[in-house]
């Protein structure tokens, strides 16, 4: 094997009695200096005499690194049959993450890869907190927060909380879980393009009865979003942007400023002509004049 560097690292290992003798009988006779010099001259022979195994151990770990990055692949371009096909060479696939930490069954939401994403649910995927919440798998969310409560107002690797992931994708069961166990309403996301709340992200998703449910638990619903892809964008913006009539109707009827402006100082109704949407600016200019 090449030879690498001499930068050491320091670890902690149990030893078994009969180890734990030979480590001793080293530092007796004087042959090292201490019981850690001579753990790691044990450690640096059984390197250098298991050299095949480790080699086999290298090509194994090519060969599993490969077959995750088929599965995310066959996920992102929802090839069900795919993603069928590498989970019988090997179903822990159904755990298959990225360097960056989105896991197949993650990544099947985002893409609205329903077939796959169920598929990998019923073989079992494990779920974590932000997992759970895109999914709406309610029970698994329980679970979590009883063993740590904090967490509901976290964010995931890629800058989302529970709560809005839960309400993006339409949820609500589990928004009102979060909701009702301290989740903060208005806690913004992280992940640089949107930064938004789960006001915005309910009503992205063309999720009415959410957008209902935060509001009746108090959203703020001139809230701007941070992130650069909609940066000062309300949520009446956000329902100019999608054309989300009924949801623009709901946000005017209940206090929403039709006269807030975002990062290009545009107004809901200002974007939304310059979107093309002339119905839904009308029926915000509506509300200008009341």
């Amino acid at each position: 094997m090449s030879r690498k560097s001499n930068r050491s690292v320091v670890i902690s290992v149990r030893l078994d009695e009969t180890t734990s003798a030979a480590v001793d009988l080293l530092v007796n006779a004087g042959l090292a200096q201490s019981r850690s010099e001579a753990a790691s001259q044990f450690i640096s022979i059984g390197v250098q005499s298991s050299e095949e195994l480790l080699l086999k151990a290298k090509q194994l770990e090519e060969t599993v690194r490969a077959l995750k990055d088929e599965m995310l692949d066959a996920v992102k371009s929802k090839n069900l049959d795919k993603v069928k096909r590498l989970l019988e060479i090997d179903e822990k696939l159904k755990d298959a993450k990225s360097e960056e930490g989105q896991t197949a069954v993650l990544m099947a939401a985002y893409y609205r890869a329903n077939e796959i994403k169920e598929l990998l649910l019923q073989k079992g995927a494990e779920l974590n907190l932000y997992e759970a919440a895109a999914v709406g798998n309610t029970a698994r969310i329980k679970e979590i927060v009883s063993e740590a409560p904090k967490l509901i107002n976290s964010h995931s690797f890629d800058g989302y909380t529970p709560l809005g992931l839960a309400a993006h994708f339409g949820h609500e069961e589990a928004a009102a879980y979060l909701l009702d166990r301290g989740a903060d309403i208005n806690l913004k996301g992280k992940d640089g393009k949107l930064n938004n709340t789960a006001l915005h992200a309910s009503i992205a998703g063309n999720h009415i009865n959410i957008v209902k449910l935060l509001l009746t638990h108090g959203a703020d619903i001139n809230s701007q979003c941070e992130g650069e892809t909609r940066k000062g964008f309300t949520p009446l913006h956000v329902a100019a942007h999608f054309n989300r009539f009924e949801i623009a109707k709901m946000l005017l009827e209940n206090g929403a400023n039709p006269l807030m402006r975002n990062s290009e100082s545009l107004t809901p109704s200002e974007y939304a002509i310059a979107k093309g949407n002339n119905e839904i600016a009308d029926i915000i200019q509506s509300f200008h004049r009341i």
